[in-house]
């Protein structure tokens, strides 16, 4: 019996310190350490080049490339055409009725193909202009 009295008061004196220690983890929660900032290091600074001095003169000399300008061979004269430039079909003013009147045809046969009536208002001004002897 006096075993069991003994287990009894070990086991109480083990949950009397869980619970103490329970206790103390739902109090204020304990301060986790401050965040890592990381910040990129600034590279540290290199020097200018150094200017190596004026360049040295091959002894052959230079060539002609970087000392004259321009092609270094005069360049061969284009030869004319053969023919005889085209000829325009009329003055401007003719080509221009003409261009005009094949205009007017245009609209014409649009408006057959349309199916719009010969006896409408549009067909019959583009019939008119057609037949004036100035459009011809």
């Amino acid at each position: 019996m006096r075993l069991k009295v003994a287990l009894i008061v070990i086991a109480a004196l083990l949950l009397g310190d869980a619970s103490a220690a329970v206790g103390q983890t739902r109090g204020l929660p304990a301060l986790a350490p401050p965040p890592t900032v990381y910040s990129v290091p600034t590279p540290t600074p290199v020097p200018p080049p150094v200017n190596p001095g004026p360049a040295t003169v091959p002894p052959a000399g230079l060539t002609p490339l970087l000392t004259e300008p321009g092609p270094i061979y005069p360049r061969p004269k284009r030869a004319l055409p053969g023919y005889a430039s085209p000829q325009l079909p009329g003055p401007v003013g003719q080509q221009n009725t003409q261009a005009y009147r094949n205009n007017l045809l245009g609209q014409q046969w649009q408006h057959e193909r349309n199916g719009v009536s010969p006896g409408s208002e549009r067909s019959r001004e583009i019939q008119q202009q057609l037949n004036q002897p100035s459009s011809r």
